[in-house]
């Protein structure tokens, strides 16, 4: 009887022991730093992944804005199934530092069965040095 006294006791202590070094002494919780994005450099043509299979890009054919024209981006884009595909995109601009200018705004368009579209907008400043395509599916 007197064993288990003892053995209670010393796994009481124990158990206070383990608990009281869980805690700690410190009592701010630290920020979580941000994850480093995967995809960099970022894709200048992106598409949901529903879209994967559907479509496919070639190069994109770029005009450097000059003067007062703006930089213009011509994408070609072509249906790879036996159907329709209804697609919206949009044109994202960045400046030479890689800050937004501005963005073409979610434009429409039908892709008949196995054809290729040209997806294209100009930049909306002058300041647009750099682009980025999204496609996505129409709703």
């Amino acid at each position: 009887m007197n064993t288990t006294r003892i053995l209670i006791t010393a796994l009481s202590l124990g158990t206070a022991t383990a608990a009281l070094s869980l805690t700690g002494c410190d009592t701010t919780a630290a920020p979580f730093g941000g994850r480093v994005d995967p995809a960099q450099p970022y894709p200048k043509v992106s598409n949901a992944p529903v879209l994967a299979n559907l479509i496919a890009f070639t190069e994109p054919t770029v005009t450097p804005g000059v003067g007062s024209t703006p930089l213009h981006v011509v994408t070609p884009c072509r249906s790879t199934q036996d159907g329709t595909t209804r697609v919206q995109y949009q044109y994202e601009w960045f400046d030479e530092a890689g800050r937004p200018v501005g963005e073409s705004g979610w434009k429409y368009v039908v892709i008949p069965a196995r054809t290729q579209v040209f997806l294209e907008s100009n930049a909306l400043s002058t300041t647009a040095k750099d682009w980025r395509l999204t496609v996505r599916p129409a709703s």
